[in-house]
Formats: C-alpha cells, structure tokens, sequence
C-alpha cells in the first residue's frame, strides 16, 4: 500500500501550474478583446453592425481564428484550475463544467465559422457548418452566464477568494444583452458588449486564481 506525501516543492509547483493557467486564460481574453475591436479597422466587416465571428470569413479571418482558439484554449485552462481550488465548494464541479463549455464553444466556433448574416431572413438559409455556429454560440453563452451566476455564490461563499459583491452586475448584464440580441444595425455592438462582461468576469476570476496561489512573503 503506498501513500502520497505532499511536500513543500509540490505545493509550489501545483501553485505555479494553477497560475500559468490563470495568465494563459487572461491572455485569451486580452487578445480576442484585441481581434474585436481592432480588426474591424482593417476589415471588410464592421465594429457595430457585424458580429465578432464574421471577421473569421473576412479579409483576417486566420487572425480571428487564432483569437478563438486562444481564448478557447485559455477558458478551458481556468475552468480546470477554478475546479481544483474549489472542489467540495456548492457550485464547483456545475460552476466549472459550464465556463469549460464556453471555452469549448470558442474552439468549435473557430472550426465552424458562421455563414455571413445581414438580416432575419439570413437566418433561414444557414449552411450545415453555419447552423452548427449559431448552436454553439447560444449554448456556450447560455453556459457561461449560468456559470457565472454559480460560481460568483461560489466564491462568495469561500473566503480565500476576495471576490467582490459588485461582481454579480457581470453576469446581470451578461443575461440582459443575451436577451436583447437580434439582428440589426447595433448587432456587432450589442455581441461585443456582451463578451466584455464575459471576459472581465473571467479575468476577475483569473486574477482571484493567481492571488490565492501565490505565496504571500
């Protein structure tokens, strides 16, 4: 019968793995905000009135591509460390699971890229791959916002996380811009705002990540 001894080396090194996890999701976030808003100055595709995903058939399609893969990729690293350094909390493994789908959501939408949409009518007439994007997006933002919702009682509830009581607005206004969404001259606007309450929650997460871990001196 063997046991494993947990020594002071392996509680660094598992605190500087939980924390280039967190940096990488921070990242994520920093360039998808990067590739929203500015590829649009060069793009054929506009900042208000057309939707982040787009810009991946566009003139830089290949850059909006790696932004989705690299938030993706990201997202799904914090999920894996919030779980690690919430197991046994209410909300962890559902919390968790939920901001892991959103990260899922971000790489499918770089494999299948949304046909273009002008208008409602658009909408009738998706390709197959098209049809596939437009299910993913609703079920990977459906996904977050309850996650975020979980998870903010979550931390709350754990007082090695300095979580603030403002953070619930972000998923409130997360929830509110979801269900204003539709197609129309405010469309690309109304999605970008959307992710930005997204993205600032998880970097408020990643940011709670890297401070319980890091050694105080």
């Amino acid at each position: 019968m063997s046991t494993t001894t947990t020594t002071p080396r392996t509680v660094l090194q598992r605190s500087q793995s939980l924390s280039l996890l967190a940096a990488l999701a921070i990242a994520g976030q920093l360039v998808l905000a990067a590739s929203a808003l500015l590829l649009p100055i060069w793009s054929e595709y506009g900042l208000i009135g057309d939707n982040i995903s787009e810009l991946v058939p566009g003139r830089y399609g290949p850059a909006q591509t790696g932004a989705f893969l690299n938030v993706g990729l990201g997202t799904l690293a914090l999920a894996f460390a919030i779980r690690k350094l919430t197991a046994g909390s209410w909300g962890s493994l559902v919390g968790s699971l939920l901001v892991a789908i959103y990260g899922a959501g971000a790489i499918l939408s770089a494999i299948f890229p949304t046909d273009r949409i002008d208008s409602q009518a658009d909408l009738s007439s998706l390709s197959v791959i098209g049809t596939i994007h437009i299910g993913v997006f609703i079920a990977s933002f459906a996904s977050v916002i309850v996650g975020m919702f979980v998870l903010t009682r979550t931390f709350r509830r754990d007082r090695k996380w300095s979580f603030p009581r403002w953070a619930v607005i972000l998923p409130a206004r997360a929830l509110a811009l979801s269900l204003l969404q539709t197609e129309g001259p405010l469309v690309g606007l109304m999605q970008r705002l959307q992710v930005a309450m997204v993205s600032a929650w998880l970097i408020l997460v990643a940011l709670n990540v890297r401070s319980i871990v890091t050694p105080t001196k």
